[in-house]
């Protein structure tokens, strides 16, 4: 950890706004909680091939071009400790993918409700592509900030399209996505 100022720590180069939301306001990591990746669940199971391992969860694609196919993990979420309700701003799904796989859209839920989403435009410059080695430690690419402080209702999960980004042989390695875990930060 090393101090930004301004009230800003820094994590593996991620850093966290640790000003007061209003003025007056501590803001204090109260709980951290995180989900295995072998628990992600893929909406169509027949659009890929699902393989779970003890580090977590592998998608590979057997078609070509292929779909783009949903994919949503659970954050085991505490709603309410010593009689308050807890908030989320920093969430974090860590994956890795093979050259020609990416997670095109990110989309955060508290129970039925969407709170944020990360999307990726055709035509525009794919900005929310996330691609890469990103399973083994807290990123610019894993982690998802919301625009302000969500109170928490029920429970969390992240949803998120897994798709091979190049036109490849339905057995080909690099058409591949590893989730490993997904977590968040309460306060």
């Amino acid at each position: 950890m090393r101090q930004k100022g301004n009230g800003t720590e820094c994590y593996y180069e991620i850093c966290i706004n640790l000003k007061p939301v209003h003025e007056g306001e501590v803001i204090m990591l109260k709980y951290a909680s995180w989900g295995h990746g072998n628990t992600l669940a893929v909406e169509r199971p027949g659009d890929v091939v699902v393989q779970r391992w003890g580090w977590g969860t592998e998608l590979r694609t057997h078609t070509s071009p292929s779909p783009s196919t949903w994919c949503h993990i659970a954050i085991p979420t505490p709603v309410i400790i010593n009689d308050a309700r807890m908030k989320v701003q920093n969430l974090f799904l860590l994956f890795e993918t093979g050259q020609h796989a990416s997670i095109d859209n990110v989309h955060i839920y508290d129970g039925p409700d969407k709170i944020a989403a990360w999307d990726v435009v055709a035509g525009s410059n794919y900005s929310a592509r996330r691609s890469g080695h990103h399973s083994k430690s807290i990123d610019g690419q894993n982690t998802f900030v919301l625009p302000a402080p969500h109170e928490v209702r029920f429970g969390l999960s992240i949803s998120f399209t897994f798709i091979a980004v190049a036109q490849s042989a339905w057995d080909d390695p690099e058409a591949r996505l590893l989730i490993t875990t997904a977590g968040a930060d309460f306060f």
